[in-house]
């Protein structure tokens, strides 16, 4: 008996080509989701503080959340922080060197979940730490997914014909 073809049946993919929304269901949801995420709630904000901060000599809110804390030189790590998060953001939403973006994105839940306990962090804090230091280290073992740059260029290790001589 026939049934219709659905455009989210992987079944039906006989050729690489696939349609739009089977290449879709990869961890690309993932990374896009969390980049526009770190790029609209935390990285855009935080970039254009630092940049007032650095520039202007405006006060940074997070240069003060820093200073109390174990952490050497907080007006110059929480700029760098503030415009790591940004770059990550970005490069997460078009796909560009995923993994790499991932390992260098990994420290910074890391710290400031470290420095959550000396800041006396909200637990709503720790749990957005928590969950993109295990989105970070998702993306930096599964890469990008079928939609991005990385796959576009065959950037960071994507899938190559191996050959045998």
């Amino acid at each position: 008996m026939l049934r219709p073809l659905s455009p989210l049946d992987l079944g039906s993919r006989s050729s690489g080509g696939g349609s739009f929304l089977q290449e879709f269901q990869t961890i690309a949801v993932l990374r896009i989701g969390a980049g526009l995420v770190l790029f609209l709630a935390y990285g855009l904000e935080a970039t254009l503080k630092a940049w007032h901060f650095i520039w202007s000599k405006t006060p940074f809110p997070l240069v003060q959340t820093l200073e109390p804390t174990f952490l050497p030189w907080p007006q110059f790590i929480a700029p760098t922080a503030a415009f790591i998060t940004c770059t990550v953001a970005i490069a997460w939403i078009v796909g560009f060197y995923t993994r790499l973006f991932a390992a260098l994105f990994l420290p910074l839940p890391l710290i400031s979940l470290f420095v959550a306990g000396t800041v006396k962090a909200t637990e709503a804090d720790c749990t957005v730490a928590w969950l993109f230091l295990i989105i970070s280290a998702t993306l930096l073992l599964y890469g990008s997914g079928n939609l991005s740059v990385d796959a576009l260029f065959r950037l960071g290790g994507g899938s190559r014909k191996k050959k045998l001589f």
